[in-house]
Order: C-alpha cells, then sequence, then structure tokens
C-alpha cells in the first residue's frame, strides 16, 4: 500500500461505495437476514453471525435456510432478506458519514462520480437522494439490475462503462474485503476508507484513511481541478 499512488494521482472517475463509506447503512445487510430469522422465531447464535456477515442477500438463503430447517427454501430465504434490507433503507433514519458529501461534491466538479453496490438500487437510490447525494452521481449499480455481486467486478465494471472511464483510470472507494476485492478484480485503484483494516485489506488497497472527511484526502480533492489543468497523469 502506498499513498503516492492515490494522492499524488488524479484519476478520470471515482466510484464510490454506499453502505459504511457514503452512508451509514452498513448495518442494514446483516440486520437484514438477522430480522428474517427471528420471523421464523429463530435467535441466531455467534457462529451464524460470522457466516451471514458480507454475505449478499442472493448468497445467504442457503445458509438462513439451513438455520431455519425445513420451513424456507433458499429461494424464499433470500426473497425475505431483499425485502427486509429495502424495509430497514426507508423506515429507518440514516445520515451521509463525515465527508461523504463534500468529496462527492467536489470530485463531481472536474469527473464522472458514481455508486456501486451490493444492497438494492431502488433502496440505495433512496437513501442517497434523502442525504442530497445522489445528484451528483452519474450512476447507482447494484446485483439487482442483473450485477453478480461483490467481490465479483460487474458493478465497478458497469459504473465504469457508465462514467465512460477505462477502469485503470478510476480510483474505487471500499470499506469492504468483498468490496475491495470487487474493485481491484475491475482493474482500479482503492481507496480504503473505515478503522484499522486486516492485513489482507492493507495489502490490496493503495491508500487508507479513518474517513472521507481526512485532511489529507479533501487538500487531495481540492487540487484535482489544478492538477487536471496542469495535465496530470497516473503515477507508477
Amino acid at each position: 500500500m502506498s499513498e503516492n499512488r492515490v494522492l499524488s494521482w488524479s484519476p478520470r472517475a471515482v466510484v464510490f461505495d454506499c453502505d459504511g463509506v457514503l452512508m451509514s447503512t452498513e448495518e442494514y445487510c446483516l440486520l437484514s437476514k438477522v430480522l428474517v430469522l427471528r420471523d421464523h422465531g429463530v435467535d441466531p447464535d455467534a457462529d451464524v453471525l460470522a457466516s451471514l456477515k458480507g454475505l449478499h442477500y442472493s448468497a445467504a438463503g442457503q445458509t438462513l435456510a439451513q438455520s431455519l430447517g425445513t420451513s424456507a427454501s433458499a429461494e424464499e430465504c433470500s426473497a425475505q432478506a431483499l425485502a427486509k434490507q429495502r424495509e430497514l433503507y426507508r423506515t429507518r433514519p440514516s445520515h451521509a458519514l463525515p465527508g461523504a458529501l463534500d468529496l462527492v461534491k467536489l470530485t463531481s466538479t472536474v469527473m464522472p462520480v458514481a455508486c456501486a453496490t451490493s444492497s438494492p438500487h431502488d433502496a440505495v437510490e433512496h437513501v442517497l437522494a434523502r442525504a442530497g447525494i445522489l445528484p451528483y452521481l452519474v450512476c447507482v449499480t447494484s446485483p439487482t439490475l442483473g450485477f453478480a455481486p461483490k467481490p465479483a467486478p460487474d458493478t465497478y465494471l458497469a459504473a465504469a462503462e457508465a462514467c465512460a472511464v477505462e477502469p485503470s483510470d478510476i480510483l474505487a472507494v471500499e470499506d469492504s474485503t468483498s468490496g475491495i476485492r470487487s474493485a481491484v478484480a475491475a482493474g482500479m485503484r482503492v481507496l480504503g476508507v473505515g478503522p484499522e483494516p486486516s492485513a489482507e485489506q492493507r495489502a490490496l488497497v493503495d491508500h487508507w484513511v479513518l474517513s472521507l472527511d481526512d485532511p489529507e484526502l479533501t487538500d487531495w480533492a481540492r487540487l484535482l481541478p489544478r492538477r487536471n489543468s496542469e495535465g496530470a497523469s497516473a503515477c507508477v
């Protein structure tokens, strides 16, 4: 990991993850699955919670069905988890995370900005609109639009296509191992955000910040117009 690969570089587009990066909705993915189990009278133990964490709803059906015995099929459980996740986004309070709106605004003045998420497209657009972020985005790509979920690169590749920018010229902003793997597989440089990264995350990302209001990151974004006008190119 080398900060010069990000903070000394001018990408041609930026693609943000949503949950835990732009918005305070990171708990909804796991909570939606827990609520499915509780609706069926099952209180998940620590092992089940660990197996469900970070698992996309389409891939969680089998684990949920196993926890429920024969009371529901994997397909039914996946559908119920998706419905719960949509409900959480629309009914629970959420907010833009520190620095998110300002960074999106700054970068969107000089290049396309998009969102690549594993959460439901309509639900993510709802919270992003409520936080004032959606108008600055070229698109929101999601598995509910037919793309394979992270860690497959599909949502990031679709965002790159919508931005009309080659993946190698795009900075992805991620907080999860699955999302980081997805962006790396798409051929993008990655800015990690959140608490102390794991060893794998640290090895994969190009730079890591605790939050999007990091002063160095803000300074980098403010200098983007000047760097672009000077024809700055990617640092090796």
